[in-house]
């Protein structure tokens, strides 16, 4: 039996509808005040954080399922494609991903003078965007507000993108880590995806920079800090199900803080 009741069958987008915008922000947040991200009532939220090749997105899948709460992963994506009126594919691009350095050294360059926009070109000539940081930023703030209203309407498992940061310290929000040991991790990947040895290490390397260096970019850290956390689970102990009961036994500690 669930522990928690969902509220409806609605999908996280249709549940946060209101409050849109028809254009992509170039560089600022929505217009107003960000949500608190508490959520209502006795309603909980589930943050879950893992690593590549972990199961974390599985396990939050299975818990939610279990208890009701609704799985927010790619629907967050697909709320912030609605808001921004751009195709979900774009956002997805640009989900969970910074530019680096470098791109910030030359978004300064763009937003100079003629002559070091023409030589930001130069520099780099297959942009496809004038101002590629700009929408990089304003994806960054709709995420966070998609987020944070996510989480005040509570009763959800939040998926990745820095909700670990957004949310900390609220209450009856439940923060979890999940990792293992790389070789567990690259046998994931390699039945997930069907790919190679070689291929599951060069996907879980890839995948760990762009994650790391995203959160240490906008949150200041890596991510990997166990006193950012409630639970931290080892898949190569605990099976995705048994991983799924043990948050769903922690709900109702949160439930009541």
């Amino acid at each position: 039996m669930a522990l928690f009741r969902s509220r409806n069958t609605q999908t996280g987008s249709q549940n946060i509808s209101k409050n849109t915008t028809q254009r992509l922000p170039e560089t600022s947040d929505e217009g107003g005040l960000l949500p608190a991200g508490v959520p209502e009532g006795q309603r909980v939220v589930v943050t879950i954080s893992r690593q590549c090749g972990s199961g974390g997105a599985e396990i939050g899948r299975l818990l939610a399922r279990r208890t009701g709460l609704q799985y927010l992963n790619h629907e967050i994506i697909d709320e912030v494609a609605r808001r921004s009126g751009v195709a979900v594919e774009q956002v997805e691009q640009q989900d969970e991903q910074t530019s680096g350095p470098l791109g910030y050294m030359l978004e300064a360059l763009t937003t100079s003078t003629p002559f070091t926009l023409e030589y930001s070109k130069l520099l780099q000539p297959r942009q496809r965007s004038p101002q590629p940081l700009s929408r990089e930023i304003a994806y960054l703030h709709l995420t966070r507000r998609v987020i944070l209203e996510m989480a005040s309407a509570g009763d959800a498992v939040i998926i990745g993108r820095g909700s670990q940061f957004l949310l900390r310290g609220l209450p009856r929000i439940l923060h979890v880590y999940v990792f293992a040991p790389l070789p567990r991790r690259i046998e994931n990947v390699r039945e997930h995806y069907n790919l190679t040895h070689a291929q599951a290490v060069e996907h879980i390397e890839r995948r760990d920079s762009e994650t790391e260096n995203y959160l240490r970019h906008y949150y200041g850290s890596n991510g990997t800090q166990p006193e950012l956390y409630h639970l931290l689970i080892n898949t190569g102990l605990f099976s995705f199900e048994s991983a799924a009961g043990l948050i769903a036994q922690a709900l109702p500690f949160v439930q009541s803080h």
